[in-house]
């Protein structure tokens, strides 16, 4: 009696060779809009921190007792949010000039 996994290939069997690759590597980080350089990666983390503390402080407005946030919390947020964004900005567009710069060939 033959079994049913000598007829087909089955995705975990360890005996089955492996499949064929399709030629594909994985993506030129130079090409990649934040991943070219560190101050691009720079301002990608400060973007992510100004979203977070957004999301973060809609929950303050949850967790209160009367529905929304104390001044300190809103405060803390609205210049965490603003100096992310700040930092951030300056990052990406140093980081440009430097891919600029790097693509012009130093001068």
């Amino acid at each position: 009696m033959e079994s049913w996994r000598g007829r087909v290939s089955v995705a975990a069997d360890p005996t089955s060779p492996a499949p064929a690759t399709n030629g594909s590597r994985r993506p030129d980080r130079s090409q990649s809009r934040f991943f070219c350089n560190v101050p691009r990666k720079v301002a990608l983390f400060f973007f992510v921190v100004a979203f977070a503390a957004l999301v973060i402080g809609g929950g303050f407005a949850e967790i209160s007792s009367n529905g929304s946030p104390t001044s300190l919390e809103t405060a803390v947020v609205r210049w965490t949010i603003v100096g992310s964004l700040v930092i951030g900005v300056v990052a990406y567009v140093v980081g440009g000039r430097l891919l600029a710069e790097r693509s012009d060939g130093g001068g």
